[in-house]
């Protein structure tokens, strides 16, 4: 009896700590989804944000494979594979024949580095747009001048969409409103 009794006294007080412990233990924290999600059909890639999240996306090919990375997360949906929690790989580079962009409503920078035709659509806020070397379309006008930074790298056929006051490069070959 007199084992029962000393464990008794072991124990009953190790359980109390541990139900005082679970007790005051802070309940866990929803983790926030990813800031994109990345998507592959065909030969066109495209990138969706997520509303109320500033993105910042880069574009590249490494290995042969075309990547992209959102350094607010990302998701990797069909056609592209999960690299980790901010790149995924879509494809090969060389059979991609379009990128498509929509950033969504706050501040984002996007920066394409290869030769495949964009399309994006920079959303409303202060937004950094730089393609690469495709043809390009870029709508930048979100009714606010002066808060957009619009450059298409190569290309011979750009246009870009931007508000008076935005900055769009000559190297986009059509800029409306011309500036």
């Amino acid at each position: 009896m007199k084992t029962v009794s000393a464990l008794k006294h072991v124990v009953a007080p190790a359980l109390a700590a541990g139900v005082l412990v679970t007790a005051f233990a802070a309940p866990a924290v929803a983790q926030e989804p990813p800031g994109s999600t990345v998507v592959r059909s065909s030969g066109t890639v495209s990138l969706n944000a997520r509303s109320g999240v500033s993105n910042y996306v880069t574009v590249s090919s490494a290995s042969g494979r075309l990547i992209v990375e959102d350094q607010s997360g990302i998701t990797a949906g069909p056609g592209c594979t999960r690299l980790s929690s901010t790149a995924a790989a879509c494809g090969a580079t060389a059979t991609a024949t379009r990128l498509a962009f929509s950033l969504g409503n706050w501040s984002d920078v996007l920066s394409v580095g290869v030769a495949v035709s964009s399309s994006v659509n920079a959303g409303s806020g202060t937004d950094v747009i730089t393609t690469g070397g495709g043809n390009d379309s870029v709508n930048a006008s979100d009714g606010v001048g002066g808060n957009d930074w619009v450059t298409c790298d190569g290309g011979s056929s750009d246009s870009a969409f931007a508000d008076p006051g935005d900055s769009v490069s000559r190297d986009c070959e059509r800029r409306f409103p011309l500036s």
